[in-house]
């Protein structure tokens, strides 16, 4: 049976890092997926790898970059669904913030991780993650399925 997988920031950044801590853990996991799985990144999730990519130096820039060109080519791009997408985010928004008790200020920091989530969710797909959040909004619903490739 063929399985869609989206794949967090993180995930991607440390695929194509053979630096990372994580490298081998997730090039292990990708190793262990069928010819027919498919992988998918989020066109915000581009959006959020190239912002960190200008805190380094020119010169490890550039190597990650190389880097992160490589694993693109394995990977389908999946653009943002407003419409559905966005009713999943406001539910899980709404249902975090109630649940965790956190004011809509220290919401903001994971505003991309939800919408990531709610993507996942709205086209269901495997959610592939290293962020504690993540956890928590699978055990808010069920519909999200969720996999740690980092050990």
């Amino acid at each position: 049976m063929e399985k869609y997988f989206l794949l967090d920031t993180d995930i991607v950044s440390y695929a194509g890092d053979d630096r990372s801590p994580y490298y081998t853990s997730v090039i292990q996991n990708l190793k262990k997926l069928s010819p027919k799985d498919q992988l998918y990144l989020s066109d915000l999730s581009i959006y959020e790898y190239k912002a960190g990519l200008y805190l380094l130096a020119d010169q490890e820039r550039r190597r990650i970059l190389k880097g992160f060109n490589e694993i693109m080519q394995y990977l389908n791009i999946l653009p943002l669904n407003p419409d559905k997408g966005g009713t999943i985010f406001g539910e899980i928004r709404s249902e975090y913030q109630k649940r965790i008790g956190i004011s809509d200020n220290a919401l903001k920091k994971h505003t991309i991780d939800m919408i990531l989530a709610s993507e996942a969710i709205c086209n269901d797909m495997i959610f592939v993650y290293n962020d504690k959040i993540y956890q928590k909004i699978a055990e808010m619903r069920s519909d999200f399925k969720i996999e740690k490739w980092t050990g």
